[in-house]
């Protein structure tokens, strides 16, 4: 089995998106003539189309800003969006904290990373220029650094969303597996959230609202690492495959 480094890219793979078709019919329909209307009868108001001649209801837009731009897997669905929310009297007065975005697979390396929400994907940090809406938004590229590895194959991520408010989260300044740890726990009073995510090469882009409410360092991102997993299908092309 490969493991994924999150220093070392790898070669892009190229999802395959399957399309469907929708193929109309029709019917042919006697139409009998209504009885002439009583003069004597006052006109009554026609009834409402029934409900499956009416528009469907297209559901509220959704919260997250399109990508930013092509991922590097070739496949819009690998875009990880969201908005982190969060108090913002907690910033009054105060320095503006950068939100670190952070994938993590739920399996694990090496042991210590169960407390840091699991193996280390894919990362991106944002600074927070206006404490005073309470969010900021975030696009993370499951390719962002070469390798593609799908929630079919390698299971459900971790997203890790930590508001930094003294920069010693930033995973860009990792230079070995040693560093992976400190970099990647919070600190206790900072405001961090832990959720779940799948990234399907079959499914659009993933859309999160995510409020930021744990401020208990590393209690909030320890988990329990997954040991095995199926392969889902239909599959997508992982460049590394974790799944049986």
């Amino acid at each position: 089995m490969k493991l994924p480094m999150a220093s070392l890219p790898v070669s892009l793979a190229i999802a395959t998106l399957f399309a469907g078709s929708v193929v109309a019919c029709s019917s042919q329909t006697i139409v009998t003539p209504a009885p002439a209307a009583d003069p004597t009868e006052e006109p009554t108001a026609p009834d409402a189309a029934p409900a499956e001649a009416q528009a469907p209801d297209a559901g509220p837009p959704s919260a997250c800003a399109p990508p930013p731009k092509a991922s590097d897997c070739k496949n819009e669905g690998a875009w990880v969006r969201g908005v982190a929310k969060f108090d913002p009297k907690r910033y009054e007065g105060k320095k503006a904290p950068t939100l670190r975005v952070i994938l993590r697979h739920s399996f694990v390396v090496f042991p210590e990373e169960a407390t840091i929400g699991g193996r280390l994907h894919a990362f991106t940090s944002v600074p927070v220029t206006d404490v005073s809406k309470g969010e900021v938004p975030f696009a993370l590229d499951l390719c962002a650094f070469g390798t593609a590895m799908w929630s079919e194959e390698n299971g459900t991520f971790h997203v890790i969303l930590i508001l930094d408010e003294n920069d010693n989260n930033d995973l860009s300044k990792q230079r070995s597996n040693a560093e992976s740890v400190p970099l990647g726990t919070p600190d206790k009073g900072e405001l961090v959230k832990m959720v779940d995510v799948d990234v399907s090469c079959h499914a659009a882009s993933p859309c999160l609202e995510v409020t930021l409410d744990c401020a208990d360092g590393d209690a909030c991102t320890t988990i329990t690492p997954m040991k095995s997993c199926k392969k889902k299908t239909p599959g997508c092309t992982s460049d590394s495959v974790f799944c049986g």
